[in-house]
């Protein structure tokens, strides 16, 4: 009736009772405990060629009571998982089994749940667990009363608390928030876990009672069902609630619909669709309402009109050197991204990025090897100011480039080969001069070699020649071609000298460069159009042509000389400088002083680095009068650290001539603050500051919390800019992130 062995002899039986309902048995305990940390597992009948292989002190076959007994250090292995208990019992008559004591169910992948005790029948229709602890995905941990599978694929917890918070062993701390539940039900056809009667505890403090909520199972890497809501209310819109739903459609697609409500206008529906293929991906962003214009104050006018936006954005793999894309900006009318807020202005989608000023929709596509570069992309505009028109911004069919460098060297130098093509089309005003649509084709041959000679010094010589062709719509639909050839040659010289040290080292590097150009005859077909906003600084000082693009070109001889300096501490701390100027024989077209060109002679231009760590940083470039030396721009940064303690400011300068819109800032003045306090709490305070018109651009105040688990930001911001019909505005937002629940917002 009883074997019975030592520890150091202990029973070890391949299916000695009851294979099948032992199988279920396990199986079922680590479906039913381990609450979302697998799909549903199907009901589990062994084979007899499949092994149950079980391990105790000692086996009890009571067969007056219809028993089988297993105690003492149990340990049962079937198919990767392991089972471990006190005690394991075998009812021979109903075939229940049931685990008794300090259970553990260890799972294939190493994750391990705790019980006090699981039951189960054969079939595995009907399971429990007293006592429950699991640990749920990475970080999660769930803890029940009890827990009884109702079929196979339903659990449902009784007295249940839920965090993904770490938990303190001990007991004496609770977790920073947690979700308390007379009852929870975990679906694992849908893979999501519900709560009814939750209350959410912060620090073991209930705050908010939940009568129903429902979040995918922390192991699922997404699933359908409602978001979080953003609640808040401000000046336009008045009180608002968004509510998004999250659609899983399929492994590679999605879709995250949202309705937001308005206390003062009509509702605004937003889409979100995205899907992965096997070449590449797509996004598009949608939102749309009926609704009249309205102001600052949401005061409405005009007439009730369908109004949108569209942010969309796709990336594809053609092989293994090129790809193709294309990137969609559009908005109704200028106000509609400011008047709902709605973010996605500026974000890249492409080669070319567009601003919160001016929308850019672009196709394109890019091949790149080792020696080769090319790209051609079709561009459209859509500006987002009064003045924007489709004179200043064309549509661009197409802009294309390429570039290649040769192989094998010509005279001991590097050759590299480019063309470049852009076509504008461009609708006239009829206001002032005929402007039409052109296009211009270039081919360009450079060559360049670097040689030491002397004591150190580096001999750069280079050569450079192109062809431009135009073509140019003079009045409407005739047409003018002409051609330029164009050639420089020169040379940069420059010798660095080098101090090593004991703590730092430090190179001193003289360079000067000069070059002879070809002379550009002076044609007023040619209209510079990709040439309009560079400036000659410290990163273009030694460009032999200085003009970045194509449409200008800079003529006869030139001087550039400068002074590079850097030391280097062997501890990582560095700094660097660099000024110098530029010299000239004639003036030329298009070259003005916004540009730092209009004259003989440049300004001095200077840029310079300190990097001494987290602690201490500051970088500035400045630009001083060629004469007097004043400043015409300084553009200066400063960044500290002491202690708890951290901020950074940037001053902004240029003399207003210099402007290119003149409706910018000349001097503007930004300062970040921030201070960490005790426990993940920190202060942060901003300030943006038109110091020429003595107004605040934008200011903002925000404490934010942050662990393992939680995130909390409340924060006042406030802007005091007025574009058309809306002008300043401020907002209140909070928001309490919760991992594996989601983020709460309103501002």
């Amino acid at each position: 009736m009883r074997r019975s062995g030592e520890m150091a002899d202990r029973q070890a039986e391949r299916a000695p009772f009851g294979v099948a309902a032992l199988a279920a048995a396990l199986a079922m305990s680590v479906s039913t405990v381990a609450i979302a940390q697998t799909p549903a597992a199907e009901p589990v009948t062994a084979a007899p060629s499949e092994n149950v292989l079980l391990e105790a002190d000692e086996v009890i076959n009571d067969e007056a009571a219809g028993t089988v007994t297993a105690q003492g250090d149990v340990q049962v292995r079937y198919q990767g998982r392991t089972m471990r208990a006190d005690q394991l019992v075998y009812n021979l008559e109903t075939g229940v089994i049931r685990a008794i004591g300090n259970v553990q169910i260890v799972l294939e992948d190493g994750s391990t749940t705790y019980a006090d005790a699981v039951e189960a029948d054969e079939a595995m229709n009907v399971g429990a667990a007293s006592e429950l602890r699991a640990r749920l995905g990475d970080s999660s941990t769930l803890a029940a009363r009890a827990a009884i599978r109702r079929g196979e694929d339903s659990s449902e917890l009784q007295h249940v608390i839920y965090t993904s918070c770490p938990v303190c062993e001990t007991g004496d701390q609770p977790p920073t928030w947690s979700l308390r539940a007379r009852r929870a039900v975990q679906d694992r056809e849908t893979r999501t876990i519900s709560y009814q009667g939750a209350v959410l505890e912060v620090v073991g403090v209930p705050v908010l009672y939940l009568p129903f909520i429902a979040h995918p199972d922390p192991s699922v890497g997404r699933a359908s069902g409602f978001l979080p809501p953003n609640i808040g209310r401000n000046r336009r819109l008045g009180t608002f609630y968004a509510q998004p739903y999250y659609w899983a459609i399929s492994p590679s697609q999605d879709l995250t619909a949202s309705l937001r409500l308005h206390g003062n206008v009509n509702p605004l529906i937003g889409l979100d669709y995205r899907k992965r293929f096997w070449s590449g991906e797509l996004s598009i962003d949608t939102t749309f309402t009926n609704e009249q214009l309205f102001d600052s104050d949401g005061e409405r006018f005009d007439e009730e009109l369908f109004r949108y936006s569209v942010f969309a954005q796709g990336r594809f793999d053609i092989n293994e050197d090129w790809i193709w894309g294309f990137g969609v900006e559009s908005a109704y009318d200028d106000q509609y991204l400011r008047r709902y807020d709605v973010d996605g202005a500026g974000e890249r989608r492409g080669p070319y990025i567009g601003r919160d000023t001016r929308l850019i929709s672009q196709i394109y596509a890019i091949g790149q090897d080792e020696n080769s570069y090319s790209s051609v992309a079709f561009v459209n505009f859509q500006g987002l100011r009064e003045e924007d028109t489709s004179e200043l911004l064309p549509l661009i069919l197409p802009f294309a480039q390429t570039e290649q460098v040769l192989q094998e060297p010509l005279f001991d130098g590097q050759v590299r080969l480019q063309a470049n093509l852009a076509a504008l089309r461009r609708n006239d005003d009829g206001v002032g001069p005929f402007q039409g649509n052109d296009g211009r084709m270039s081919l360009t041959a450079t060559w360049r070699r670097d040689a030491i000679f002397g004591p150190g010094m580096v001999f750069s010589p280079f050569a450079q020649v192109r062809g431009d062709v135009f073509s140019v719509e003079t009045t409407e639909e005739e047409y003018e071609t002409f051609t330029r050839g164009l050639g420089l040659a020169g040379a940069e010289i420059s010798w660095p000298f080098m101090r090593p040290g004991e703590r730092f080292d430090m190179i001193v590097e003289p360079v000067v460069m000069g070059a002879v150009a070809t002379d550009a005859a002076e044609d007023d077909r040619v209209v510079n159009e990709d040439s309009l906003a560079f400036e000659l600084d410290d990163s273009n000082l030694f460009r032999p042509n200085a003009a970045p693009n194509y449409d200008l070109w800079e003529p006869g001889p030139r001087v550039s000389v400068g002074l590079r300096a850097t030391a280097r501490a062997h501890t990582g701390e560095s700094a660097s400088l660099i000024f110098g100027r530029r010299w000239r024989e004639e003036q030329a077209d298009g070259f003005t002083e916004r540009n730092n060109l209009a004259g003989e002679t440049s300004d001095w231009v200077a840029a310079g680095q300190i990097d001494l760590g987290r602690n201490f940083g500051a970088e500035g470039r400045v630009r001083l009068d060629q004469d007097s030396l004043e400043v015409q721009r300084i553009d200066a940064r400063v960044r500290g650290a002491v202690g708890r303690f951290h901020g950074q400011i940037r001053f902004y300068e240029t003399d207003e001539e210099l402007l290119l819109d003149p409706d910018d800032p000349n001097r503007e003045l930004t300062a970040l603050a921030g201070m960490d306090l005790a426990r993940g709490w920190r202060l942060q305070a901003g300030l943006t500051r038109d110091l020429d018109s003595d107004i605040n651009l934008r200011q903002d105040i925000r404490a934010i919390y942050e662990d393992d688990c939680t995130f909390f930001e409340i924060s006042y911001t406030r802007t005091e800019t007025q574009r058309g019909t809306i002008g300043p505005d401020e907002g209140l937002q909070i928001r309490i992130g919760l991992r594996s629940l989601g983020v709460f917002g309103g501002s």
